[in-house]
């Protein structure tokens, strides 16, 4: 428990920074968080794409103090 709770702690202290903010806004950009696509994907393309805004929350969620 205590190894992730370092690693909690390292997430913060490396995002929680503008330079973080700059790397969050780039995963969220390159992972299409705010993008409709309609129907277009395949599931192959749609799996892959709902796996990187799952990685992106979850470090969104490490950073996040609540």
């Amino acid at each position: 428990m205590n190894e992730l709770k370092e690693l909690v702690e390292t997430y913060k202290r490396a995002l929680n920074t503008a330079e973080g903010d700059i790397i969050i806004n780039d995963l969220e950009n390159f992972a299409l968080m705010d993008e409709q696509v309609g129907s277009q994907l395949s599931h192959a393309e749609c799996a892959y794409r709902n796996g990187m805004q799952d990685l992106v929350r979850y470090i969104k969620a490490l950073i996040t103090e609540k």
